[in-house]
């Protein structure tokens, strides 16, 4: 148990980092799609090394939530392991699509890579969602706020996946995510074996 907390709270505190990194390699690039990817390979070293660290931080996150998921018993845990595992998949789409290939090859990689995440967010989320309306771990106002934010942030996901707001128009809620990401650390760090979860 011990080791799951601290893959779970290390890999949501990590996560606020590449969030960040994420929103400034944004602001840098093209906001042209084929200029973006000609830029992504130019700087490929930044690029790769950003999402190959991105990916170990979600492994570590996926390790909590399944470990969770088995040990507490709670189908919230359950739903948001699921994913936390549709999201890693994104990283091997990026990482083996962008690099000095065709630029519909790369297009189709990026359309892959970001409905996949999208979904694993829009699943991982809902699950929190559902954690947080049943836990009995956090203070009571702490809980009210990651009930309100983890509604906000799976309503967000849900909208882009249904196509009403763009990946880009969604960057603007980054800081409600990185909150979110802070207490799901304190969250998993005050877990206790199979009961009051």
């Amino acid at each position: 148990m011990k080791v799951a907390k601290l893959c779970w709270s290390l890999g949501s505190l990590l996560v606020n980092i590449t969030i960040g990194v994420y929103i400034y390699l944004q602001n840098n690039g093209p906001s042209n799609l084929e200029d973006r990817f000609q830029y992504v390979n130019e700087n490929w070293a930044m690029y790769s090394a950003h999402w190959k660290a991105e990916f170990l931080i979600m492994i570590l996150v996926a390790i909590g939530a399944f470990h969770f998921a088995i040990s507490l018993k709670k189908i919230g845990w359950v739903i948001t392991a699921i994913g936390q595992f549709i999201i890693l998949l994104t990283y091997p789409l990026m990482l083996g699509g962008y690099q000095n290939t065709p630029f519909e090859l790369a297009s189709m990689s990026n359309q892959m890579a970001t409905i996949t995440f999208v979904l694993g967010n829009l699943v991982f989320f809902s699950g929190l969602t559902y954690l947080y309306l049943q836990s009995k771990v956090l203070p009571s106002w702490l809980r009210k706020v990651a009930i309100v934010l983890s509604i906000i942030t799976t309503l967000m996901f849900l909208s882009i996946y249904a196509e009403i707001i763009t990946w880009g128009q969604a960057i603007i809620m980054a800081p409600i995510i990185n909150v979110l990401y802070l207490i799901n650390a304190y969250y998993g760090w005050q877990l206790k074996p199979l009961k009051n979860n």
